[in-house]
């Protein structure tokens, strides 16, 4: 991560995963699994992205990327949700 959009947006997936994990200490780095995450919150992870990015990523990237660090690329790469039937 090297652009100052890239580190914007790992700071509002940390605080999505803060929010879903209900843990503030949780930092950039923190992996998903190791503080508790489940594939449910996996879910709502997701969720959250979509609600608060627009962004349709899918759980296995999640799993995959399992910090809001990491995850950063999958997010920027994903594309736009779109709720319509």
């Amino acid at each position: 991560m090297t652009t100052e959009s890239d580190r914007l947006l790992a700071q509002v997936l940390l605080e999505v995963w803060q929010a879903v994990l209900r843990d503030d200490t949780l930092d950039e780095s923190s992996d998903f699994l190791s503080v508790g995450g489940t594939s449910l919150t996996a879910v709502r992870i997701r969720g959250h992205i979509r609600e608060e990015l627009g962004k349709d990523v899918p759980i296995e990237e999640i799993l995959r990327n399992p910090s809001p660090y990491a995850i950063v690329d999958a997010v920027t790469a994903a594309p736009e949700w779109n709720d319509d039937w």
